[in-house]
């Protein structure tokens, strides 16, 4: 079973600088809009070999659209076979942006 951590959680881990942050939506919806220094690795990437270019020395936190969409733990789980220290981020970029946290990309919550 994959572990899940809130935005507070996922807040101080980014503040740390330790974690690797990834945005498993398609690349469109990263664009539009993705917390603040996340990458960009489709779950269907992820899953044939984007999982390559993560470095296993660091904890992974994966996340999507919100807590209606299953890619962060589809990721996660994914991920954690393949031996990395894996978590998921189930309120994604939804409950990321509504909080006031950081984000990046073209749209700006409220447009």
């Amino acid at each position: 079973m994959t572990e899940n951590i809130s935005k507070e959680q996922l807040k101080e881990k980014i503040e740390g600088g330790s974690t690797i942050v990834v945005n498993v939506l398609s690349k469109e919806a990263y664009e539009d809009s993705h917390i603040k220094g996340s990458i960009s690795i489709p779950l269907e990437d992820l899953q044939k070999d984007g999982w390559e270019k993560l470095d296993k020395s660091k904890q992974i936190v994966t996340y999507c659209a919100s807590t209606t969409c299953k890619g962060s733990k589809k990721a996660a789980e994914f991920l954690k076979g393949k031996e990395f220290n894996v978590v998921a981020y189930e309120g994604g970029i939804k409950e990321w942006s509504e909080s006031g946290y950081p984000v990046e990309g073209t749209k700006k919550e409220g447009q």
